[in-house]
């Protein structure tokens, strides 16, 4: 339950974020909370971001094995790894224009991957 409550607020969050006027712009730095085991941002801000060190990213196998990573501005890290079918398409889903959202569990394993892109995500810039 408590799960389903912190994928609920993401979403809200997420939603009311969103709402504005054309032309709005939506920069996420990379932020990791290690206690919830969450990781999120914009894969633009972290691209264009000035501190060098923040990274967020996915990759994924065709044999069926997909991994998130993420660093933050302090150096903290978090990562985790799915072979679940529906999270492996959202991985695929990603490009460099996308906001991404992780929740994982105490063993590394990938529990909940949300993928968004729009025009008022932060790109990546050069």
């Amino acid at each position: 339950m408590k799960k389903t409550g912190m994928m609920w607020g993401l979403c809200v969050a997420m939603g009311l974020s969103t709402i504005g006027f054309a032309g709005e712009r939506f920069s996420a730095s990379v932020f990791i909370n290690t206690t919830t085991r969450a990781f999120s941002g914009n894969l633009g801000t972290a691209r264009n971001g000035s501190d060098f060190v923040s990274y967020l990213w996915c990759a994924s196998t065709g044999s069926g094995v997909g991994w998130c990573n993420a660093k933050d501005a302090s150096g903290v890290t978090a990562s985790c790894v799915t072979t679940d079918a529906g999270m492996l398409e959202t991985i695929r889903s990603l490009n460099s224009d996308s906001n991404l959202q992780v929740l994982y569990d105490s063993t590394g394993l990938c529990t909940y991957i949300y993928v968004a892109t729009g025009s008022h995500f932060e790109t990546k810039g050069p």
